[in-house]
């Protein structure tokens, strides 16, 4: 045994030597180890212990000797010899969790070393069995806990085979089990770049799912894709910053939803996010609506929550376009009742007289699609000055129930008024809404945005407006030399 503390650079190579040509020096793998573990040991030495263990696991990986499973051996073979394959297979999982704990050094020799290592090692196990998922997670978590995006990025490479992915799918579940507490927040950003990567799309197609029972495959893809749900729903509930929040709400009904086995289990995260309000409840209406129409989710809270978050406020907030956009899209269906549709229509109508003039030409254009899309609603319309609802409106602003709020029983005066406003496209796309016109629906507008409406209009300017441009003859500058200085 070589001690430690006189170990060189010279000894360790001649010591690795002797590992390599002499089985009666295996137990010397230990000693090498442990100038892996010491954190007093200088850089250099580290990077030679990591180096040796490399050029020993490069011979001993070269045959599947090591990975016969416990229990498969032959009868005849000596019980020293399968425990000697035990003591290796022990202490290659030592050398290996050993070495990916060095990802975390502060050294990017040391670190570099460290992750190409546990690679290559990763990559010789799977000549012979299949890749191992403790060893994939171990290296998984030592890549997150190291917080390296370039690491992340590196690793999102090599999840491109089905071991991989599944193995990746399971290493992050896990490590997202482990650290759920909120001191590692700053972790999220990093768990989720690398599940973002794992693309199950192919998995997930029409085509796909008609020939994956021809093939042999198909019980690791179908584990694979179990993996990709309960990781998803695992990773949801790790702390997350406002920004990452944001990010994952704005993907989810794109990138996730049409992947995921059973998406009715985001209902409890989808659900919260809604009920935080603001730009968080805007994001998460997507999904939610996916879940409802696609997926039969049964939540009869949607539309009057989205009611209540139609505000007078919200119609000057930053996302205002895209929640509209995303409105128009929720009440297409025909089979909203009359009252809902009333409410919306009214309520729209009631806050736009407050609201900015680009996105009072949205909204009315949200109300021209509803009365052309539900007949029902033409009344409040071609209600005249005359009528009781008129006269003094039944309507109720402040109540937050659409069934409550009276607007059936009142009328849109409010685009009466609208149709006086000092911009002409707001009055114009009123008058519309008077006359009989066909079903197509009218598009929203949404890419012009104030700027836009206000170059659409200085175009209409004259160009060469008339001026004067005779001298005037009779004008004495002398006369008015004390009023101005020519």
């Amino acid at each position: 045994m070589v001690e430690l503390n006189k170990m060189t650079i010279e000894k360790l190579s001649t010591l690795t030597g002797k590992i390599l040509t002499d089985v009666s020096y295996t137990n010397e793998i230990s000693t090498v180890l442990d100038l892996v573990t010491e954190e007093q040991n200088s850089e250099i030495l580290t990077l030679a212990a990591i180096s040796s263990l490399k050029k020993i696991y490069d011979k001993l990986l070269t045959n599947s000797w090591m990975f016969d499973v416990k229990g498969d051996t032959k009868e005849t073979e000596e019980k020293e010899v399968s425990e000697y394959r035990d003591w290796m297979r022990d202490t290659y999982n030592e050398v290996f969790c050993a070495i990916c704990s060095k990802i975390n050094s502060l050294s990017p020799e040391i670190l570099e070393s460290a992750y190409a290592t546990s690679l290559s090692f990763l990559s010789a196990e799977t000549v012979f069995v299949k890749l191992s998922r403790d060893r994939a997670g171990v290296f998984i978590e030592h890549i997150l806990i190291s917080k390296q995006s370039e690491l992340v990025t590196r690793l999102s490479n090599e999840v491109s085979d089905l071991d991989w992915k599944y193995a990746t799918l399971r290493g992050i579940e896990r490590f997202s089990k482990k650290h759920s507490a909120e001191t590692h927040v700053d972790m999220s950003p990093f768990v989720y770049q690398l599940l973002s990567s794992v693309d199950i799309s192919e998995f997930t197609s029409s085509e796909h799912t008609e020939k994956k029972r021809k093939t042999d495959a198909s019980k690791t893809i179908f584990h694979i894709c179990k993996a990709y749900n309960s990781t998803w729903i695992q990773f949801l509930k790790m702390p997350k910053s406002k920004e990452l929040y944001h990010t994952i709400l704005s993907s989810l009904h794109e990138k996730v939803i049409p992947h995921m086995q059973n998406p009715k289990l985001l209902i409890d995260f989808l659900v919260d996010s809604y009920d935080l309000g603001g730009t968080t409840s805007l994001l998460a209406l997507n999904s939610l609506f996916i879940l409802i129409t696609e997926y039969n989710l049964d939540y009869p809270s949607f539309y009057p929550k989205l009611y209540r978050m139609l505000t007078a406020d919200l119609l000057h907030a930053p996302y205002v376009t895209r929640f509209i956009s995303m409105l128009d899209t929720f009440l297409k269906s025909p089979l909203l009742p009359a009252y809902l549709v009333a409410a919306f229509a009214k309520r729209l109508a009631h806050n736009s007289l407050q609201a900015p003039p680009h996105v009072i030409v949205i909204v009315v254009r949200v109300i021209t699609n509803l009365i052309k899309l539900h007949p029902s609603v033409k009344r409040l319309v071609h209600r005249g000055p005359d009528h009781a609802a008129v006269r003094e409106d039944p309507f109720l602003p402040a109540e937050q129930d659409p069934a409550q709020c009276n607007a059936l029983q009142s009328s849109l005066w409010e685009l009466e008024v609208l149709a006086e406003h000092y911009c002409p496209g707001i009055a114009t796309t009123v008058k519309t809404l008077r006359k009989p016109t066909d079903e197509i629906l009218v598009g929203l507008g949404l890419e012009k945005g104030y700027d836009g409406l206000f170059k659409e209009y200085l175009k209409m300017w004259s160009k060469d407006p008339p001026l004067e441009f005779t001298e005037p003859l009779t004008f004495n500058q002398s006369e008015y030399a004390d009023i101005f200085t020519f």
